[in-house]
């Protein structure tokens, strides 16, 4: 996170593109892999919520592409 943030957009919890901090037009794509689907307190995890115990599986090749606002 010191060197990418997030776009804006379309995303899941699961699937997520980075933009660089430096420059916006450079992007990359993230996957990540669910640990938990429940929360300490017995509570289902939304399909749109972030975990911070989630693992990233795949990073796609840089990109440039435009911003995307929303």
């Amino acid at each position: 996170m010191r060197v990418f943030t997030t776009e804006g957009g379309l995303f899941t919890a699961l699937r997520r593109t980075f933009v660089s901090r430096d420059c916006p037009y450079f992007k990359v794509d993230i996957t990540f892999r669910r640990v938990a689907d429940y929360r300490s307190d017995g509570s289902r995890v939304g399909f749109l919520q972030e975990l911070g115990s989630d693992v990233i599986t795949t990073i796609s090749r840089p990109y440039l592409q435009f911003t995307i606002a929303d």
